[in-house]
């Protein structure tokens, strides 16, 4: 058996490492867009400029808003540039997103010899994002607002890859901002009709 000297030692620990390293950066990295709602019909405001505040936080009990790719509260913050125009009055419209949670609790799991062959739902998420739309005259004085809230709920197995449940999670987020949009339109039409140019 020929024995490798140190300089060829050092060649194939480095070319072994370099290996490992491709195969690690080779790996898919998954994508996940901003929801958009550039498909809708915008409503149309007699106002002017329109105003985004976000005052969410993700200091909630078992808050893993700020584990994901991706943010609720980022991607709810663009809801007025898809569906709001303007055609400039005096009054200004200010957008709030007020909470945007993602929530996630253990759930009972099957313990023992039972549980190596149970493909358990190990986690609950809990999703919840809502929004306020104030229309404001010139000096600032509120003459109309409507809020929504969504609220959506899914359960993971414990089988799930990091990127399943990642994925899982971005599908529930997605649908919940489209529960967002549809409430505030509907919200929008009930109660500040008056200010839409139709």
């Amino acid at each position: 058996m020929k024995l490798l000297s140190i300089n060829g030692l050092r060649t194939v620990v480095a070319g072994a490492a370099l290996a490992l390293m491709a195969a690690c950066t080779s790996a898919p990295v998954a994508n996940y867009p901003d929801v958009t709602w550039r498909h809708l019909t915008p409503i149309i405001f007699a106002a002017g400029p329109i105003e985004k505040v976000a005052a969410w936080s993700n200091t909630e009990d078992g808050s893993i808003a700020s584990d994901l790719p991706f943010s609720l509260g980022n991607m709810a913050m663009n809801w007025p540039d898809d569906r709001i125009q303007t055609a400039g009055t005096s009054d200004m419209l200010r957008y709030s997103v007020t909470e945007a949670s993602v929530i996630s609790s253990a759930l009972k799991t099957t313990k023992g010899i039972k549980g190596v062959f149970t493909d358990d739902q190990s986690d609950k998420i809990e999703l919840k994002v809502a929004a306020k739309l104030e229309l404001l005259d010139a000096n600032g004085v509120q003459k109309g607002e409507v809020q929504a809230m969504a609220a959506r709920s899914r359960t993971l197995s414990e089988s799930m890859s990091v990127s399943e449940r990642e994925q899982a999670i971005y599908d529930a987020t997605a649908a919940l901002l489209m529960d967002l949009d549809r409430e505030l339109e509907r919200q929008i039409n009930a109660n500040l009709g008056r200010f839409i140019l139709h």
